[in-house]
């Protein structure tokens, strides 16, 4: 979805006024780089000149984040986008909140805020896989919950899910398994993604491939309970959401899960990209 734009003339700011997609704004005419950092320095104006209401200022976090990982499928490394976030932040600190092209840019976004804000589907693309938002489901009071936001595994070895699912107003990070022929029910559920306290860099081994279990942590599903799908499924904890929206989008995380059999457990495993996770799972809280 793309929404209005505009150019600020004192500063040289093109603004998107809603997070949707930096690539097809490239498209256009605009460098992933000039969204990204554009985009910053409009939040970084509005935290020292109080332009927007929180659920504004959310949405543009959003399309930061979202500019960022697309600046970072392109191909820049960390010290690229440290200068970019460099040249953002002087010119969102240095602007004069009375500017008149700050001013008019400010009212833009807020206009164009209104539209978005009642958008209730949206995908937002990776490198690999989509990650789909849905907010219709939000109000939903079916027993097993409903799907709000999935993506296709990269690679697996069974049929499962793995998204959000939002069960009595309550999101939780989920998995759900499909049927294996000759298997019980699965008896435990385990997410392994990096963990920044070993391995501060993100793991771009090629492939979408997941970080090694020495440099991984393992989330253990909290709560088994029914699934949207029908059946059983496993929510993770919000901890878990947390770890995950902190990963660098061209990283992989795995999901496993565990089938008693009579000779041992069994494990079978998806694995998925991070992609735009954070942004979409921003898109699920948005204030409508």
């Amino acid at each position: 979805m793309q929404l209005l734009s505009a150019l600020v003339a004192a500063l040289a700011l093109f603004v998107q006024s809603g997070p949707g997609a930096p690539e097809a704004e490239a498209a256009t005419g605009w460098t992933l780089d000039k969204v990204y950092a554009e985009r910053m320095a409009m939040r970084v104006a509005d935290q020292r000149c109080k332009l927007f209401a929180a659920s504004i200022a959310s949405a543009l976090l959003m399309g930061e984040v979202q500019a960022r990982n697309a600046v970072l499928r392109s191909g820049r490394d960390a010290s690229q986008l440290a200068d970019l976030a460099g040249v953002a932040v002087q010119r969102g600190s240095t602007v004069s909140c009375r500017d008149p092209a700050l001013v008019t840019e400010a009212a833009h976004i807020r206009a164009a805020f209104s539209g978005y804000s009642r958008i209730q589907r949206l995908d937002f693309p990776g490198g690999a896989a989509s990650w789909k938002a849905d907010r219709t489901v939000l109000s939903t009071r079916v027993d097993g919950g409903r799907w709000a936001l999935t993506t296709a595994s990269v690679r697996s070895t069974a049929s499962l899910r793995f998204g959000v699912v939002v069960k009595d107003g309550r999101l939780g990070l989920f998995t759900e398994p499909g049927a294996e022929p000759g298997l019980m029910q699965p008896s435990a559920a385990r997410l392994l993604l990096r963990d920044p306290q070993r391995a501060p860099r993100p793991y771009l081994a090629g492939g979408l491939t997941p970080p090694p279990r020495a440099d991984s942590a393992v989330y253990f599903a909290q709560e088994r309970r029914s699934a949207p799908d029908g059946g059983l499924g496993f929510q993770f904890s919000d901890q878990a959401v947390e770890a995950l929206v902190q990963l660098d989008p061209r990283e992989a995380v795995l999901v496993e899960l565990v089938y008693p059999t009579s000779h041992g457990d069994r494990v079978v495993s998806g694995v998925y990209e991070v992609g735009d996770f954070a942004p979409a799972y921003g898109f699920l809280t948005l204030a409508r």
